[in-house]
């Protein structure tokens, strides 16, 4: 079977050959006549120069005998004469130069040339010794000694003055032997006058004769003649050509001139000249030329005569068969844009009309398959579900021409009754063109006698008319449908598709619907399958959609675990972790407020770090047991009554006692805490607030925070409460995911390894800062602090006092009363200092019985009252077992007397030690100013105080 590509060939290729075929032989005959006169031309033209060439030869040989023939008879002349007689040999050859026009010079030589002995020149330029010392000449006279006879100069000779001429000699024999040699110096221009009459005009259209010397250097030249005369030629074609044999022929284009000839050349006899003729080829071959021109024009007519005779008799047949090959071809490639329209009735319209059907068919079913392919490659490319869905209703309700796409999906509110199923329309395209409109109610109660329900329990697709006002009963679509007419009674066409799960019919993930509103349709085969492949592919994105929602729940718990992993590690301050955590697991859980209650000295659980929408009001230090507890710091376990009994929002604790007695310790100190020891318990996940038994007991709390679905977390460390996680959804009530409630576990065991990682370093570090006696700051902590406080002074350019305290006679109070006593003294003194300072100063423990105290922004007026203060209280203060204890104090200030603070403990100290020699039990204060030449002053400022309390009669 012939494909419709070669028919087409055929058919052409056919008309073609019978066309050149007549003109094949005018063709063969014109090439023929071109052919025979060009070789006859170029035979011609080959004879025609290869004669010039050996006339101008003959010619040049003529000219040499005649120059000769004329020297030598001048040499006779000149050896009958007396060689004696200048005078009369200088007349001699002044007369042959007047009778010879060519010659330039002559003159008389010894036989050798060493010594010119007569000479006679046109123009007196002393030309005749400057051509006598040439090579040439000497090789010419040795030539004309030898053979007795007269010669020409093979090559060119040059003069003083760069002209070239060419030299012709003659012996003078007197007596049988050579007593002179006669010398012409001949004007090169003579061998050119030779061929005046043969070339014409001298331009490049006429012939061209160059005749060059064995030296090849140009004698004469027809053309360009005083340019190249005496220059060199042997890059000539000719020249290299005559190299190799005597004579010969050759078409190039020279060196001289750019004009194509054809060349012919032959040598001079005797003098190794070389002769060259050249005619233009465009001279040669005009005729030849015309006729191919002539040629040319007659095949290339009859040429396209033969093709225009091949369209016109295949134009009214092929035309269309060409389009239906075009169109055959374009389908073949997927095309379906190129369409032949026939207007006849007969076979070629038949046959163009079933083209179109069929090309319709295939469009159709490319369409399709590209809808489906797109529809698959974006469940591929995207992880937008909702994109991918709405983009299929779309593409597919476009494709179908429908009314209406819709893509359901089936709420079963994650119970097992099928009752309260509903049909999710979130996914709907229209086209108003067809009578399409929106639904006004995308939620739909799926009821037992509904079509819909039938369609999905049968799990395969379906399509029906929907026709109103029959006689028969009918089965509703939606059995709730009235309340949206406008969106159900509407349709009289539809198709509906189940969408497939895992488990095939047995799991019904939605439906897919079209909808024909504006008339009754007939849905073919292949829209049908259309749909179900559509509805495989949505089944698809669904799984895939779910997947990596699953997956991104993962890594966001994976990510959101490994930050507060990353929190731990990088920072051990409990406030930082908690607040971390509850910023980063709202964000994840979107989340309206997250809470973290800790065990507190205002009661069991209080509410210590919270993070909350923009919208909500803060609740820190709010306790979840309300007022409905009676708890204080001495309270025992058994008189700690709740409503909710040994649970905390649902979670349940089951109490034991860690110490001996049944209490409840409470230490006040900077780690203060309330401990439950509970063993494990899970979580409390509460949907639904409002009604919960588990929440009735914690209401005022629930109420207050505006909570209505919540996770409860225990933080448990090795069977120890550390708080309570509770994760709250205030603006409704929410249904908490498996991975959500996974998540908030996962992270409530992270957070309470962190907690008491966070509280045994703050322990540590506090006990690394502290004195174990006194309970006040160590040295270390204390010369770093000083430092700070410098640091900060000086950017703010504000003072920094420093109190220096030294028990008075410690070290007889221990000699006396014992250590332990002294010990004691040194706590009060600390106990002071704890509860008479402000909440900015640090009070440390310097060493011994020393003590140093650092007052920011305090000026040296405030910190002596200060000071006095202090002195006044430890004076006053009881000791058991020793009475009343005394201090001395110095105080100093930065930057009026000291720089650094090594040197404002040193003046703080010097004041101190005045104080104690000075009677021990008062105040000192170093006044040094930097700017005075006079030594430290040391004010007794407890003198001076107990001076102004007489004076004011306080005393």
């Amino acid at each position: 079977m012939l494909s419709s590509g070669k028919v087409r060939l055929n058919i052409r290729t056919r008309m073609v050959i019978l066309c050149l075929g007549v003109a094949a032989p005018l063709l063969a005959i014109g090439s023929f006549s071109l052919f025979k006169e060009y070789r006859t031309l170029k035979l011609e033209a080959e004879r025609a120069t290869t004669l010039q060439a050996a006339t101008g030869v003959r010619t040049v040989s003529n000219w040499i005998e005649s120059q000769l023939h004329s020297l030598s008879a001048l040499a006779s002349l000149s050896a009958k004469g007396s060689l004696a007689s200048n005078l009369d040999t200088n007349n001699t050859l002044s007369t042959a130069l007047v009778a010879q026009p060519s010659w330039s010079k002559l003159f008389l030589t010894s036989p050798s040339g060493e010594q010119i002995i007569a000479q006679a020149e046109r123009d007196n330029h002393g030309a005749a010794k400057s051509l006598a010392e040439t090579k040439a000449m000497g090789k010419l006279l040795a030539s004309t000694r030898t053979t007795g006879r007269a010669a020409m100069g093979p090559a060119t000779v040059f003069d003083n003055h760069g002209h070239s001429y060419l030299l012709a000699a003659a012996p003078v024999i007197q007596n049988g032997q050579i007593k002179a040699q006669l010398i012409a110096v001949i004007d090169p221009k003579a061998v050119l006058n030779l061929f005046s009459g043969i070339t014409g005009l001298a331009d490049q259209s006429s012939a061209v004769i160059a005749v060059v010397d064995s030296e090849k250097r140009v004698i004469a030249r027809t053309i360009g003649n005083d340019f190249w005369q005496g220059k060199d030629f042997s890059h000539a074609k000719t020249v290299q050509a005559a190299s190799h044999k005597q004579r010969g022929t050759l078409e190039a284009i020279g060196v001289a001139d750019p004009t194509p000839r054809a060349y012919a050349f032959d040598h001079v006899p005797n003098t190794n000249w070389q002769l060259t003729v050249g005619l233009p080829t465009s001279a040669i071959y005009g005729t030849a030329h015309d006729w191919l021109i002539l040629m040319v024009s007659l095949a290339a007519c009859a040429v396209g005569i033969s093709f225009v005779l091949a369209y016109s008799a295949t134009s009214h047949f092929t035309k269309t068969i060409n389009g239906l090959v075009r169109e055959a071809l374009s389908l073949g490639k997927g095309d379906f844009s190129k369409r032949v329209e026939v207007k006849s009735s007969d076979e070629l319209g038949l046959l163009a009309r079933a083209f179109n059907e069929m090309a319709n068919t295939l469009e159709l079913d490319r369409d399709q398959k590209n809808m489906v392919n797109r529809i698959s490659d974006s469940v591929r490319q995207s992880l937008d579900l909702d994109e991918i869905l709405n983009t299929t209703v779309k593409e597919l309700g476009q494709n179908l021409n429908a009314s209406r796409c819709c893509l359901a999906l089936i709420d079963t509110h994650q119970t097992a009754e099928i009752e309260d199923d509903e049909l999710s329309f979130d996914y709907v395209w229209w086209n108003e063109e067809f009578d399409g409109n929106s639904l006004t109610n995308r939620k739909v109660l799926i009821s037992e006698n509904d079509v819909l329900r039938r369609i999905i329990d049968q799990g395969s697709i379906i399509w029906l008319d929907v026709l109103e006002n029959q006689d028969l009963p009918q089965v509703p679509v939606i059995a709730d449908h009235g309340t949206d007419a406008a969106d159900w009674r509407s349709i009289k066409t539809l198709i509906a598709c189940p969408i497939q799960g895992a488990n095939g019919a047995k799991d019904i993930l939605g439906l897919i619907l079209v909808h024909q509103c504006d008339q009754v349709r007939a849905w073919s085969p292949s829209e049908l399958e259309l749909v179900e492949a559509v509805a495989n592919q949505v089944s698809l994105a669904i799984a895939h959609g779910r997947l990596y929602s699953h997956a991104k729940t993962l890594a966001e718990k994976e990510q959101l675990i490994n930050h507060i992993v990353r929190s731990v590690r990088t920072s051990l301050d409990v406030d930082t972790i908690l607040d971390t955590v509850t910023k980063e697991l709202s964000k994840a859980l979107g989340a309206d407020r997250v809470q973290i209650a800790q065990p507190r000295a205002e009661g069991p659980l209080i509410v210590t770090h919270e993070h909350h929408q923009a919208s909500l009001d803060c609740h820190k230090g709010l306790s979840l047991y309300g007022s409905s507890i009676d708890f204080h710091p001495n309270a025992r376990i058994n008189s700690i009554v709740t409503d909710a009994g040994n649970s905390v929002l649902g979670i349940a604790l089951s109490q034991t006692i860690s110490q001996a007695e049944a209490d409840i310790h409470v230490e006040v100190d900077a780690l203060t805490k309330l401990t439950f020891e509970t063993l494990p318990a899970s979580l409390s996940v509460i949907n639904q607030v409002s009604g919960d038994y588990r929440c009735a007991a914690f209401s005022e709390y629930l109420n207050t925070v505006g909570s209505q679905s919540l996770i409860a977390a225990p933080l448990l460390n090795e069977n120890q409460l550390m708080g309570v996680l509770v994760v709250h959804q205030c603006d409704n009530q929410r249904q908490w995911s498996e991975h959500e409630i996974r998540m908030v576990s996962a992270i409530a065991d992270q957070l309470a390894v962190a907690i008491a990682h966070a509280q045994l370093f703050a322990q540590v570090r506090h006990q690394a800062i502290t004195d174990g006696l006194t309970g006040l700051y160590n040295h270390v902590y204390f010369k770093n602090r000083l430092t700070e406080e410098l640091r900060t002074a000086e950017r703010k350019g504000t003072p920094v006092s420093l109190i220096m305290i030294d028990l008075d006679k410690l070290k007889v109070i221990n000699d006396t009363h014992g250590h332990p006593v002294g010990d004691a003294a040194i706590r009060q003194i600390g106990a002071i200092l704890k509860t008479l300072l402000r909440s900015g100063d640090t009070a440390a423990r310097y060493g011994g019985e020393e003590f140093g105290i650092i007052l920011p922004e305090t000026s040296l007026l405030e910190a002596a009252l200060i000071a006095d203060r202090l002195c006044s209280q430890i004076r006053n203060t009881h000791v058991p077992g020793l009475g009343k204890i005394t201090a001395s104090l110095g105080t100093a200030c930065y930057p009026k007397q000291a720089r650094s603070s090594s040197e404002l403990i040193e003046k703080a100290d010097k004041a101190l030690y005045v104080a104690k020699n000075s009677g021990r039990d008062q105040v000192r204060v170093f006044e040094e100013d930097f700017q005075s030449t006079s030594g430290p002053t040391f004010t007794n400022v407890t003198r001076e105080m107990e001076r102004a309390l007489k004076k004011t009669g306080l005393e």
